[in-house]
């Protein structure tokens, strides 16, 4: 009975919560249906104008991710981006090379989120398409492996009752001496590794070796990097003790730090986005079992704490002198919106109105919108954002039309005109305007920000109304700002509202 009454209390709690964010930011009664023909009333549009300028994103979160970038992408507008990967290896079970060991071959396996073609190849083998790579992925550049020499604690030591957060701008220290070091392109027919047993031999006449062939369930593409046997032999079978549970292991070993660099300097490059949960390092060895060599592995898998690094280079880029130097009096010609630790921009509603005037009216707010006009001269097709997202800046929390409308219906999805090309991005607001043009709420005008969408940004639920402080992905677009010289495409508030005669 005491359970049943709590779960009424919570239910009564969540509903009067979501109830009265509702009613802050607007009346959700605000379109007068039925009233509006009765000849009494009438309804008007009425067009604001905005104030928007850049800002620059210098860091974000990057730890507990489903999704990590790593490589070297560059753009006209946003420059240049570099994205590491570092992370703690861990075990599921403790390891015991056992008797005489010696390491064939060590892999590291990082799986392309890829999609199997709808046709095979020639040879009847599995077609795969690769997603979410961004430039231009026939240029190679380097990936190399380093060991990471950073301690990574799981909980914050300034409160160890909380997980520790890790942001992109962080710098950590690595060995100079690569573990792997090699030259590197997306390639989708990378599905199989074979690992030659170098004590296993089938052929004494011959003297030839046995040789695995190491393939998934699925047969998908991954990278594989043969990481520095010596290295392992070395540091892993020399201290067998560091195997016994996970904590010695990873202050004994604290990861792996995976680096994109150009080659020669060259402009063309790609970048990834990958599942780091399900990569993995795998020690093929053997050991003596009864007087036979037998073939073994081990496996670690990136379950401990793994972080992104970005570094951003916007010289000669578009963007850098509206960042550089934003017109937070007149706001800017354009607006760069970038994700990644990129660039966003604030937005001040009404700077060229008497709300005050407005507020006296009593609007019926049928509907609100802000709307950005794409700049196709300077859009990339092929990185474009399909969606970009407003929220409230200054408390950094969801807009109610979020909360009350849902994501969907508060739209910022890409629209495209008659022949295909990027037009613009429309966002309801009108929970939000009905507030500010409430009487009984003269000071609620808060400023805005707009941004690239990232999945994080979608609340959970009812009460999850604060901003994660996440993005992953190296998409941008540039739209006009309410400086454009295009004046018919400048950024502007629509407000259709009923009013009487």
């Amino acid at each position: 009975m005491a359970s049943k009454v709590m779960k009424t209390i919570q239910l009564v709690a969540m509903l009067v919560f979501v109830i009265g964010m509702i009613s802050c930011e607007g009346d959700i009664e605000s379109v007068g249906v039925g009233i509006v023909d009765s000849g009494v009333f009438e309804t008007n549009q009425f067009s604001s104008k905005v104030r928007a300028y850049n800002q620059n994103d210098l860091e974000v979160k990057a730890t507990r991710l489903s999704q990590y970038l790593l490589g070297i992408y560059n753009n006209d507008n946003f420059g240049q981006l570099d994205a590491d990967v570092l992370g703690q290896l861990t075990f599921s079970t403790p390891i015991d090379f056992g008797t005489d060991p010696k390491i064939d071959s060590v892999i590291l396996n990082i799986p392309y989120q890829a999609t199997r073609a709808t046709e095979d190849n020639l040879d009847g083998s599995a077609k795969w398409e690769l997603d979410s790579i961004y430039g231009n992925r026939e240029a190679e550049y380097t990936l190399s492996v380093y060991e990471l020499e950073t301690y990574l604690n799981t909980l914050d030591p300034t409160n160890p009752s909380e997980l520790l957060d890790y942001y992109t701008d962080q710098t950590y220290l690595f060995n100079s001496t690569p573990l792997y070091t090699g030259l590197f392109k997306p390639n989708e027919k990378d599905t199989v590794a074979y690992i030659q047993r170098k004590e296993i031999i089938i052929d004494t006449g011959t003297m030839e070796h046995d040789i695995d062939t190491i393939k998934t369930s699925t047969v998908s593409p991954s990278i594989k990097l043969p990481l520095d046997t010596d290295f392992f032999t070395t540091k892993f079978l020399n201290n067998p003790a560091a195997f016994e549970n996970v904590e010695t292991f990873v202050d004994f070993f604290n990861g792996l730090y995976i680096k994109a660099s150009k080659v020669n300097n060259g402009d063309d490059s790609s970048i990834m986005s990958l599942n780091f949960t399900i990569s993995d390092m795998t020690i093929y060895y053997t050991n003596t079992v009864d007087d036979v060599r037998k073939k073994q592995n081990a496996k670690f898998g990136f379950t401990g704490v793994t972080n992104n690094t970005y570094t951003r280079d916007y010289t000669n880029s578009n963007a850098k002198p509206s960042l550089d130097n934003p017109s937070t009096i007149a706001g800017d010609e354009r607006l760069y919106l970038n994700g990644a630790a990129g660039s966003f921009a604030l937005i001040d509603l009404f700077v060229e109105d008497d709300l005050d005037e407005i507020r006296t009216k009593g609007w019926l707010i049928n509907e609100a919108n802000l709307i950005f006009y794409v700049d196709n001269s300077s859009a990339d097709a092929s990185t474009i954002p399909e969606q970009i997202f407003l929220y409230n800046y200054e408390n950094q929390t969801q807009i109610s039309d979020v909360l009350f409308d849902g994501l969907t219906a508060t739209g910022g999805q890409l629209e495209r005109d008659d022949s295909g090309n990027p037009y613009r991005y429309k966002i309801k607001v009108t929970n939000f305007i009905s507030r500010v043009l409430d009487n009984d709420d003269p000071n609620d005008l808060k400023q805005l920000a707009i941004k690239v969408f990232n999945t994080t940004d979608a609340p959970q639920g009812p009460l999850d109304i604060s901003i994660k402080d996440y993005s992953w992905t190296p998409k941008g677009v540039v739209v006009h700002g309410n400086q454009s010289d295009n004046t018919e495409k400048r950024i502007v508030l629509e407000i259709i509202y009923t009013e009487k005669k």
